[in-house]
């Protein structure tokens, strides 16, 4: 049997609501629509192809705008990178000895405080986030406010980032302080999900 079931979906600061179909008995099952084709129902479908595809036009819409952005003449060519969301140029800049805890200006951001500030679709997790903590990348490095990357993810509601982060190793002992202050119910399902 099939219900419908309302689930918020988390994008940044905005917060959506959408139905989606839920398969009860927990398998795969095909159910006739009213217009007489059948429609496949997958239990616990890991991610929304509906929503999968937004996020990919919003992901090539925030390269495109940033490769055509002209480059600020101090910055140094990973940050370069980063500003152009440029996967390579980050992998590059890494192999030439680049600091990957590099502070954007006086006391700014490392580039995983900036990205999990920015969000995951500017920045896919399985892409310069993902890089950037093979490279060594400071987990705990801490912003002006005194909070982690993984703090600063899971208050802007970028869940996936968040993610990464605890599944690489991030310390979770701060998210008890942030816990009250979580908006995001994909954001929130994350702690409960990793008893944080």
């Amino acid at each position: 049997m099939i219900a419908a079931k309302s689930t918020t979906v988390c994008s940044g600061r905005a917060i959506q609501k959408q139905a989606a179909p839920v398969l009860r008995s927990g398998a795969s099952r095909a159910q006739p629509s009213s217009r007489g084709a059948a429609v496949v129902v997958r239990a616990e479908s890991t991610q929304n192809p509906v929503r999968a595809a937004i996020s990919q036009v919003a992901i090539n819409i925030y390269k495109v705008t940033a490769m055509m952005s002209p480059q600020e003449p101090a910055q140094s060519p990973l940050w370069a990178a980063l500003k152009k969301l440029d996967l390579g140029g980050v992998s590059a800049a890494v192999r030439a000895g680049a600091d990957v805890n590099e502070r954007e200006g006086a006391g700014g951001d490392t580039p995983l405080l900036m990205i999990a500030r920015a969000g995951h679709y500017k920045y896919p997790p399985a892409e310069i986030p993902a890089a950037l903590v093979k490279a060594g990348a400071d987990m705990e490095a801490k912003d002006k406010a005194g909070l982690t990357a993984l703090q600063v993810s899971l208050l802007a509601g970028w869940q996936n980032i968040a993610e990464l982060l605890i599944k690489s190793g991030a310390s979770t002992s701060g998210v008890a302080a942030i816990k009250p202050r979580l908006t995001c119910p994909d954001c929130k399902r994350l702690v409960a999900q990793y008893n944080l």
